[in-house]
């Protein structure tokens, strides 16, 4: 198969057979982009965790928003954004065949009110976005079923969490990543059916351990060792993690450890002609990541019941160049399309069907720039856009990057590129990616530093929850809440001397693992790896090899 020289990276890529006939469906030509860059276009238009405050252009009222009000004053509140009192068709207007495609799309874009954030169905749920079916959650993001969780993404039905990152069906999780069904967790990665440990990566069914990797059904180990009852909670009584000195000298020694344990860079279950990462029960997809019971998707990541897609998506099937493809068919560069079908270049659509660049639109149909058309006139305007777009060389772009509503830092753009690039920086430039690398940080006069936060947190909390204290790593302003205080007691955890976004950070790579060429260090065969090789020192192996 012919290998591809992306124009903006240099990377190496092919193109498969399944997806030109995935394109073809919907007569596109296929990107000559690196898939990985299509994966950056698609996620630099959602903000992930910038909140300001601004006010509803309609009432006044003063309300978070995930929209900088400088750049985007019409702001409205999401129930009422949701509800049948607001209809996007008002904003509607006939194209001109005269001019782009994209510069009239962005100009109607800009004159429809926004959504302020995303919450709906939920108790006690602030300074958040992306929230579904929650109780008590705080600095939450794109969250489901969760209740008393603070600082954490992407989380599904946890309870009693703080920092958990891609976590699922879990409770009392302290700074963990991609685990399943544990409970009582602390600083652990890639784990499902845990409990009762702390320091772990890539465990399964593993108890009271402390600083183990790679384990399966074991109790009382330390780095791997086994232990009786009885000495493992003797040496675990001499190890107070509630101390932060005691905690940065147990983390250094994890990290050394961790040195000596191989990678399983695939870790796919139960997959047929599949090739990526964390695929469970897939068939012929290729190149993807973070899928389950999908067929036929390529390039595609976080799918679950999908078929034939290269997009973001849950039980779907023919998507293209899509972010939040849900219950959908037939979709293309679309973000957003919630049971919708046949959709092409549009944004935020619900309910609705054979729309073309429209934008917020609920239970509408034959739509073009968000003006409704009878059903023969639609399909002779749209072939005629199509026509124009291939004049104009459109066609089969996405969205152009200039009119990204946020800087790429703020989005999971930021999370691909910099797992995936040394110089992120110049390859964001070439793309043309908006950039504030100060995005999130604020001044705080008066603001502490957080070195100076005791070594133990003790009873007196008063100080600690008046005081603004500052990031060592970014000078980012933080407070400590109440709610906040009562799990680091509860979970024996130090005091943080970062701010929580900053942790977010740390944990990038884990929150979008793309997929990237790599050898496995036995048998030489050629995998993906969800580690970008050149990035850690520890040894890959593809699945067979680490079963052995």
């Amino acid at each position: 198969m012919p290998r591809h020289i992306c124009p903006i990276s240099g990377l190496p890529f092919e193109i498969t057979d399944t997806e030109r006939e995935l394109y073809g469906r919907f007569d596109l030509p296929v990107s000559d982009m690196h898939p990985i860059l299509r994966f950056v276009m698609r996620f630099a238009h959602g903000n992930n965790w910038s909140l300001y405050w601004t006010e509803d252009c309609r009432t006044g009222k003063k309300i978070l928003s995930c929209y900088d009000p400088k750049e985007f004053p019409k702001i409205v509140e999401h129930g009422y954004w949701m509800s049948n009192e607001f209809d996007a068709r008002e904003y509607g207007r006939a194209f001109d065949f005269s001019r782009p495609f994209f510069e009239q799309y962005f100009e109607m874009v800009a004159e429809v009110p926004r959504p302020n954030v995303t919450i709906l169905n939920c108790e006690n749920v602030e300074y958040a976005n992306h929230v579904f079916w929650s109780k008590n959650c705080y600095l939450c993001f794109i969250c489901f079923h969760c209740e008393n969780v603070l600082y954490s993404f992407r989380a599904r039905k946890c309870r009693e969490c703080m920092y958990a990152f891609n976590c699922r069906e879990s409770e009392l999780l302290y700074q963990c990543a991609n685990c399943t069904m544990c409970f009582n967790l602390q600083y652990a990665e890639l784990c499902s059916h845990c409990s009762d440990s702390r320091f772990l990566s890539n465990c399964i069914d593993c108890s009271n351990c402390y600083q183990c990797v790679n384990l399966k059904h074991k109790q009382y180990c330390i780095q791997n060792i086994q232990y009786t009852k009885v000495e493992y909670e003797r040496r675990m009584a001499m190890i107070d993690l509630s101390s932060y000195s005691v905690f940065q000298h147990e983390w250094d020694a994890w990290q050394d450890f961790l040195l000596t344990q191989p990678i399983q860079a695939e870790r796919n279950i139960n997959c047929e002609d599949s090739t990526g990462t964390f695929l469970t029960n897939c068939r012929s997809c290729i190149r993807c990541s973070n899928l389950s019971n999908a067929e036929q998707c390529v390039n595609a990541y976080g799918n679950n019941v999908t078929e034939t897609c290269d997009a973001s998506a849950e039980g779907s099937e023919q998507g293209i160049m899509t972010v939040g493809f849900l219950s959908s068919q037939r979709v293309a560069f679309t973000m957003i399309a919630e049971h919708c079908y046949d959709i092409l270049y549009s944004q935020h659509m619900f309910q609705s069907h054979d729309c073309f660049g429209c934008f917020g639109l609920k239970n509408a149909s034959f739509c073009i720039l968000n003006k409704p058309y009878e059903q023969d006139e639609y399909a002779i305007q749209k072939a005629r856009i199509v026509t124009r777009m291939r004049e104009t060389g459109e066609w089969g772009k996405y969205f152009p990057l200039k009119y990204a509503p946020f800087a790429y830092e703020d989005t999971n753009a930021a999370a691909v590129l910099t797992s995936s690039f040394d110089e992120y920086a110049a390859v964001a430039a070439r793309l043309g990616l908006r950039s504030n690398p100060d995005v999130g940080i604020s001044e705080a006069p008066g603001a502490v530093s957080s070195l100076g936060l005791p070594d133990v947190c003790g009873d007196d909390s008063g100080d600690l929850l008046a005081a603004i204290w500052a990031c060592v790593e970014t000078g980012r302003p933080y407070k400590i809440t109440k709610q906040e205080l009562a799990l680091y007691r509860r979970f024996r955890a130090p005091l943080p001397r970062l701010h929580w976004r900053t942790i977010f950070e740390r944990y990038y790579p884990s929150m979008y693992p793309v997929p990237h060429e790599a050898e496995c260090a036995q048998c030489s065969k050629q995998m993906y790896s969800y580690i970008r090789p050149s990035t850690t020192r520890r040894t890959l192996l593809c699945d067979a090899c680490f079963y052995e």
